[in-house]
């Protein structure tokens, strides 16, 4: 079952994963933040520039993936209590994780009042088109890429279901959606964002701020001019409702949209 595997990995991750150790002074608590989403949308990049902040403790992983096994059981607080434990920190300073699988994970939302109940959560969209291209591109080089994955991929990129069910469980005000184009074209004007809202000095610039991480690489999959218009097409409606819900998103930043302008 398709769940049970999402649970088998989630497992294995936290196993290669063992809460840190929390030095003397330090404490341990619910992350201050949390990465929901999207995947292949510089994602690993962002969280290294929010854990660069010298306001910031970085985790020794990026992907925690703590909640995905909570698919169809209960959530307590000894659940809770395991989840704070993976986040130690000095006095003054946040931390959190940035697990871009969240976002579409439908249960993940209303466990988030419980798990973390002080956090802003953040959140990266991309042209769902090349997001949807460069998901592929990840698993052609795993070998994972055929009909049920380029089908999932799809799935992956209709933000405004996930973006409903996010904003049905907490509030907007501890949510914050950037654009990756946007994060490329104005790194320092979006990071600078991203501090304020997570309560950072927003005028510290990171060495190496213009550095993408994990960034898209090796063969690029050429899509069919046919398969990237019925992808146009099929995306239409999610991308304007997306839009509607996110009154800053720049439509202009993803090419295959700018029509809907």
């Amino acid at each position: 079952m398709k769940l049970r595997g999402i649970t088998e990995r989630a497992r294995q991750i936290r196993a290669r994963h063992k809460p840190p150790k929390c030095p003397d002074g330090w404490s341990t608590g619910a992350p201050d933040f949390i990465g929901l989403g999207v995947q292949r949308a510089g994602t690993t990049w962002w969280n290294h520039l929010i854990g660069s902040h010298f306001d910031a403790h970085a985790q020794p992983f990026k992907e925690l993936h703590f909640l995905r096994q909570y698919w169809n059981k209960s959530f307590t607080a000894d659940d809770r209590e395991k989840y704070a434990q993976y986040f130690p920190r000095p006095a003054h300073k946040i931390t959190g994780e940035f697990s871009p699988g969240y976002l579409s994970c439908f249960w993940i939302p209303p466990l988030l009042s419980t798990a973390a109940p002080k956090a802003k959560f953040v959140i990266l969209l991309r042209n769902p088109v090349s997001r949807y291209q460069s998901g592929l591109e990840l698993q052609n080089e795993t070998a994972r890429s055929n009909a049920q994955s380029a089908n999932r991929a799809f799935r992956l990129g209709c933000y405004s279901i996930q973006l409903e069910n996010l904003f049905a469980c907490v509030e907007r005000s501890q949510v914050l959606v950037l654009q990756f184009e946007k994060c490329l074209a104005d790194t320092g004007g979006e990071l600078a964002r991203t501090y304020k809202f997570l309560g950072l000095d927003p005028s510290f610039i990171p060495p190496d701020i213009s550095t993408p991480r994990n960034s898209d690489r090796g063969k690029k999959m050429e899509l069919r001019r046919e398969t990237r218009s019925a992808l146009v097409k099929a995306y239409e409606s999610d991308v304007r409702r997306t839009s509607e819900l996110i009154a800053d998103l720049d439509l202009e930043l993803w090419s295959d949209f700018a029509h809907l302008v």
